[in-house]
């Protein structure tokens, strides 16, 4: 495991894409981490992406390996569970986009060897942080049922993976959480694109001890919509994310001003990731927790199939 020495970590971010930018500039941000560098197979990709952070270029991974203490794997998701694992077997921390891993089985040896290995692995669902901004984790009742919507117009971002591992995969997170209970029985419908890599989903899961939640994700619409209703027994919590309305039906004392008590969701995670290799809290967003939401994903893609 890395020594990390005056509170001051050491970070590397593999992947110079939307998401790398994104990461690297929460690490510049953060007075408690230094950007390493940036990874990127393409050598443009990533010299453009170091110049504009102000820091090295790397197109050897192991290169970048022996100067940090953590990496922050940001790279089409297709190559989560390869980079993650070469940084855990070189003993550094690592938090790692959604989905953890293309495959459950990917998933699962990253879990195990971070266990082995004494580092911190955390899951990059930072949705999280705004549903706690909201309230909804401190609700004790679990709900009947929760529909989520999440649409997005044509884009080859993400598109290495089905759209339930690129996109589906964060309500899954989440109604995990909100349902405290695993599926045990699912049904899928592909409704674009090809068995292998479903361009659009709709799934219906239900969970164990009751409750059934609905998920349609596509990145295959001529129109953005991303909702969430989340039923309970005397009423309705409603949440549209574009049009940032709220509505709380059964009076939870929920917090409709959610995107201003947390403005950086991301920054937080990064935050609460040093923190955890710093040793002053627990990982906030557990990788077994990003291991469950691939599997149900994956489940969800081999439904779809049937």
């Amino acid at each position: 495991m890395s020594d990390v020495s005056e509170k001051q970590v050491r970070i590397g971010v593999a992947g110079a894409g939307v998401f790398g930018r994104n990461h690297a500039n929460k690490i510049k941000a953060n007075p408690r981490a230094t950007l390493v560098g940036i990874f990127d197979l393409s050598p443009e990709r990533a010299e453009a992406l170091a110049a504009d952070m102000e820091t090295d270029a790397f197109t050897d991974l192991s290169a970048i390996l022996a100067q940090v203490d953590a990496l922050v794997v940001a790279t089409p998701a297709i190559a989560h569970g390869g980079v993650a694992r070469a940084a855990i077997d070189a003993g550094k921390h690592c938090l790692v986009e959604k989905p953890l891993a293309a495959t459950a089985a990917d998933a699962d040896i990253l879990c195990q060897h971070a266990v082995e290995r004494g580092v911190v692995l955390q899951a990059g669902h930072q949705e999280r942080y705004i549903f706690k901004a909201m309230g909804l984790f401190e609700v004790e009742e679990r709900p009947t049922f929760l529909e989520a919507t999440r649409v997005g117009l044509p884009s080859i971002r993400g598109a290495d993976v089905s759209v339930t591992m690129d996109l589906m995969v964060h309500d899954i997170d989440l109604a995990r959480l909100l349902f405290r209970a695993e599926p045990i029985k699912i049904r899928a419908t592909r409704l674009a694109g090809t068995p292998e890599n479903p361009d659009a989903v709709e799934a219906v899961l239900i969970f164990d001890g009751g409750g059934e939640a609905r998920f349609l994700a596509s990145r295959a619409a001529e129109e953005r919509d991303r909702r969430m209703t989340i039923g309970y027994s005397n009423g309705e919590v409603a949440i549209d994310f574009i049009a940032k309305s709220f509505s709380d039906g059964p009076d939870f004392g929920l917090h409709s001003d959610f995107a201003t008590r947390i403005p950086d969701p991301m920054g937080a995670a990064t935050a609460d990731f040093i923190a955890a290799i710093l040793g002053e809290r627990q990982v906030a967003i557990p990788a077994a927790d990003g291991a469950a939401a691939v599997r149900i994903a994956e489940a969800i893609d081999a439904a779809s199939r049937a």
